[in-house]
């Protein structure tokens, strides 16, 4: 599959700066230099070993405010495609296709380089680069985004304690074809059993409580809020909101500054706007997470397009492991549809697909498997009367199914945390079943959600 980076995803990375174990941010840098060469050539295969990622240059990555330092007067030139290709064809061991994009921040352009997921073996250094006897880029070392002890991410050669996580990442991407194969050799309907049979049993307890968890983050979006004079926008709009539960919970011996930097940096940023996505680089200063009872609290509020288009969101980030977050349908911001008569089901579905698989992140993060289960539970509002229509990409035909007969959907799935997200696609359709049920008891098919889950983990959407 061709690397594709979208322009959104692109402004996203440069307005709204984040690093994680997928993101990368860099100063200018020169790639005519041995010492530019080393550095995209190192964060390109550490980003490929831990399975794709984005490369961000021009911004200072201790403030994450533009740079102006050794900034290139032709940028585009400097950074053209065929320049950041040549450098990772020539000292990668296996060379693997990366895209260039340029975000734009303030009238200026930062270039984004994309590379694919899909690694199947680590990618080694195939020669070195040691310009007057200093070695830049050791031949044979494979490089890896890991974090540090308190939760940051940094490229390097990969330590004894990155080895099992890199060969997980190989292992589940060899065997990305699971659902497929499983629909392949059982039908849709028995693949969709099999996963049911996977999911722990007996878990009716745990069920109820992240409905109550669910429950209680929405109060608590009510006060913050009312608190910034923004009550109106509750039940005014359509919203959906997910919660996640670690069960067990999470031990409780990390201070919250290197819990939110382990959040912050397992999150694989799959699309332009990233399930529960780090707010403290934001520029405006309101959008960045506050501790709030003991937890991490961001709210994002921006209605018209002068910062980074529009968005309605709130994150509560609770250490014990509970992560809560809300938004407003894209449906009920764009211009391309009438806001409240419509609900595009692929959207809403890559939505759902993104949680999950970020959720799993989260949890490997955390060093969590089988031991632990991870609870989702969903809310969708304002629905009633709304059609299903594929706006946000006409190519995705979808015939009529009448209007939506109820106002609310609740959606629950549960998973191990060692599942591999490229077996995520049964999970998804359980947990948005009452969802599209709404509309004359459609059901979305398991082959559809396979094929937007392939997209995501891609990150080619």
């Amino acid at each position: 599959m061709t690397i594709e980076i979208s322009q959104e995803i692109a402004d996203r990375l440069v307005n709204a700066p984040s690093e994680a174990l997928n993101v990368e941010i860099k100063r200018w840098i020169n790639p005519s230099e041995p010492k530019g060469i080393a550095k995209i050539a190192i964060a390109c295969m550490a980003l490929r070993n831990r399975n794709g990622g984005y490369l961000v240059i021009g911004l200072d990555d201790d403030t994450l405010q533009p740079s102006t330092e050794g900034k290139p007067t032709d940028i585009r030139a400097t950074f053209h495609i065929d320049v950041v290709q040549q450098i990772v064809s020539k000292y990668a061991s296996v060379p693997f296709e990366v895209a260039v994009a340029f975000g734009n921040r303030d009238g200026s352009e930062f270039p984004v380089i994309a590379v694919g997921a899909g690694v199947t073996f680590p990618v080694a250094a195939s020669k070195e680069l040691a310009p007057d006897g200093k070695p830049l880029i050791r031949q044979h070392a494979v490089y890896f985004r890991t974090l540090n002890a308190s939760g940051v991410p940094s490229s390097s050669p990969a330590r004894h304690s990155d080895w099992r996580e890199l060969v997980e990442i190989c292992f589940e991407n060899r065997e990305a074809d699971i659902g497929r194969f499983l629909r392949r050799h059982l039908g849709a309907a028995g693949a969709a059993a099999f996963m049911e049979q996977a999911t722990p049993s007996g878990k009716l307890q745990l069920e109820d409580r992240a409905i109550e968890a669910l429950n209680r983050n929405e109060e608590r979006l009510k006060i913050s809020l009312a608190s910034q004079g923004l009550g109106h926008l509750y039940g005014a709009k359509g919203t959906w909101s997910a919660l996640l539960l670690f069960d067990p919970p999470l031990p409780q011996d990390a201070s919250l500054s290197d819990f939110l930097n382990t959040i912050a940096g397992a999150n694989p940023s799959y699309t332009g706007w990233p399930v529960w996505l780090d707010s403290r680089g934001f520029q405006v200063e309101e959008f960045r997470p506050k501790v709030i009872d003991k937890a991490w609290e961001a709210q994002i509020i921006s209605l018209d397009e002068s910062w980074s288009g529009k968005h309605a969101d709130f994150y509560r980030f609770d250490r014990v492991g509970e992560l809560y977050l809300w938004r407003v349908l894209q449906d009920d911001l764009t211009d391309k549809v009438k806001a409240g008569t419509t609900l595009d089901p692929a959207l809403t579905m890559y939505r759902v697909l993104e949680v999950l698989a970020v959720g799993l992140a989260f949890a490997r993060a955390f060093g969590r498997g089988a031991e632990t289960t991870l609870a989702f539970a969903f809310r969708w509002t304002k629905l009633q009367g709304r059609e299903l229509d594929s706006w946000a990409d006409r190519s995705r035909y979808i015939s009529s199914h009448g209007k939506a007969a109820g106002d609310i959907a609740d959606g629950y799935t549960e998973l191990p945390a060692d599942s591999p997200p490229e077996a995520i696609a049964p999970f998804a359709q359980a947990a948005t079943r009452d969802l599209y049920e709404l509309w004359d008891g459609w059901q979305y098919p398991l082959g559809a959600i396979e094929q937007q889950l392939e997209r995501l983990l891609k990150r080619s959407l």
